[in-house]
């Protein structure tokens, strides 16, 4: 991965304010720099950043979480609207605004970064720790950790 990491996190933040502001559906989207660690191992550093304590907590890979939710994956998040203005609106956004994330992704990191979310190991619900409607994403390379926040603020 070439250039100054957090560089990268305020270009992907940029991108999602973007998203934001075209979802216009009280969406929010927060992209931060961890940390010189592999995603997977990111959970201390992670909850460093939300200032929650990482017991009750794990990073489990994306494509192992179980979906129970309107918004359950990136891709949910950035393509479809919580509170559609208007019966137009009902339809997710157009799939390439995620591709374009994705290829950013790509583009950044040089590969395809790896996926981990956040979820409750069973002691406890994490919506009660974190509210409202709420995803937490760690993704990245070996060798540096993203974290990207998605809430609603309504």
């Amino acid at each position: 991965m070439s250039g100054d990491v957090h560089a990268h996190a305020q270009q992907l933040h940029g991108y999602l304010q973007a998203v934001t502001a075209l979802k216009d559906d009280g969406s929010l989207f927060l992209c931060e720099y961890l940390g010189p660690v592999a995603p997977q191992a990111a959970l201390d550093t992670l909850c460093r950043a939300l200032t929650l304590a990482p017991d009750g907590m794990r990073l489990e890979p994306i494509e192992s979480v179980a979906c129970s939710g309107a918004l359950c994956t990136p891709r949910q998040w950035l393509l479809e609207r919580l509170l559609p203005m208007s019966e137009a609106d009902r339809a997710p956004l157009d799939a390439r605004l995620y591709d374009g994330f994705e290829a950013e992704l790509a583009e950044l990191f040089g590969s395809e970064p790896r996926w981990y979310q956040l979820v409750s190991s069973g002691r406890g619900s994490l919506a009660s720790r974190l509210g409202a409607i709420w995803s937490i994403f760690v993704f990245g390379t070996d060798d540096h950790a993203y974290v990207l926040r998605c809430s609603w603020d309504r």
